[in-house]
C-alpha cells in the first residue's frame, strides 16, 4: 500500500499533466479531476496485513456546473477520467477487475460534486459454443491429411509423442507430422478456442522456423511463445516451417 502522501503526490501529478498537456485543460474539468480522485482515495477500505481494497466497481458522480458548456466539455472526458480513476487504483495497490464511471450533470448555478459509490453485480461472459472445424494438410508428411477439431485445444507438431530423457512423455500432437519433417517443431504450435469471442486463436509455442498465417495474400506472423497468438478466419492458411495446413470452419 501507498502512503497517503505518496498518493497527493501521484493526484497532484496527474492533474499537473494534464495542465501541461497537448490540449491544456480548464480550470473547472482539472478541478473535477483533482476532486474525483481524492474522493475515491477516502473510499479504499484497510485490508489487514498492510493491504487495501476497494469494495466497487460503480461509480457516479453527481455533478452541478453553471454552463451547458462546461457539462458538454465533461461528458466528452468521461472515459479519460474512468482511466485515471483505474489507474490511480492501481497505484494505490487495489485494482478492481471491472469498473464503471457515470458522470450525472446537472447545470446550476452553483458548482456541486458527489460520488455515489455502488457495488453492481457482473453479467459472466457469455460462452459460446466451439463452432465445427477442421484442418487440412496442404502440404508436408503427416499422420493424416485432414484433422476434425473435437477439443478447446489442438496440439500440431512433429511426431505423434514428445518424450525427453529427464521428463518422459511431454505432449502429444493432435495434428502430428512425420519425423522427416524437420521443419517442423516437435512442439510447435498448438490452437485454442476462446470462448469469449468464438474464435480459435493460434499460438507459437517456441518453435525454431516460427509460425505464420497467410490471409488474403498476406503474411501475417503467430508471436512467439504468446498465449494470445492470433485469432484464425476460416480460410486462413497455416505455415509452419515449410509445412502448410488450411484451417476451415463450418
Amino acid at each position: 500500500m501507498r502512503s497517503l502522501q505518496d498518493l497527493d503526490r501521484w493526484i497532484a501529478a496527474k492533474v499537473k499533466q494534464h495542465l501541461a498537456g497537448a490540449a491544456p485543460q480548464r480550470k473547472e474539468l482539472l478541478e473535477v479531476r483533482r476532486d474525483l480522485l481524492e474522493d475515491v482515495r477516502a473510499h479504499i477500505e484497510p485490508k489487514g496485513a498492510g493491504k487495501v481494497l476497494f469494495p466497487y466497481n460503480s461509480l457516479v458522480a453527481h455533478i452541478a456546473v453553471p454552463t451547458e458548456d462546461e457539462a458538454e466539455r465533461l461528458r466528452a472526458s468521461s472515459e479519460a477520467l474512468e482511466a485515471d480513476v483505474r489507474e490511480f487504483l492501481v497505484e494505490a495497490g487495489c485494482p478492481v477487475a471491472t469498473l464503471t464511471l457515470e458522470l450525472d450533470l446537472q447545470v446550476e448555478e452553483q458548482t456541486r460534486f458527489s460520488v455515489a459509490y455502488l457495488r453492481r453485480a457482473v453479467d459472466p461472459p457469455k460462452v459460446s459454443q466451439r463452432p465445427a472445424a477442421k484442418l487440412v494438410v496442404l502440404s508436408g508428411a503427416a499422420e493424416s491429411p485432414e484433422l476434425d477439431i473435437a477439443a478447446n485445444r489442438i496440439n500440431i507438431g512433429r511426431m505423434k509423442e514428445v518424450l525427453s530423457e529427464r521428463d518422459g512423455l511431454r505432449r502429444r500432437n493432435d495434428l502430428a507430422f512425420a519425423e522427416s519433417e524437420t521443419s517442423v517443431s516437435r512442439e510447435h504450435a498448438y490452437l485454442v478456442y476462446d470462448a469469449a469471442s468464438g474464435k480459435f486463436r493460434l499460438c507459437d509455442y517456441q518453435s525454431t522456423r516460427g509460425t505464420a498465417v497467410f490471409r488474403d495474400g498476406r503474411r501475417i506472423e503467430v508471436p512467439r511463445a504468446s498465449p494470445r497468438g492470433i485469432a484464425l478466419q476460416s480460410g486462413d492458411e497455416i505455415h509452419l516451417g515449410t509445412a502448410r495446413v488450411q484451417f476451415l470452419t463450418g
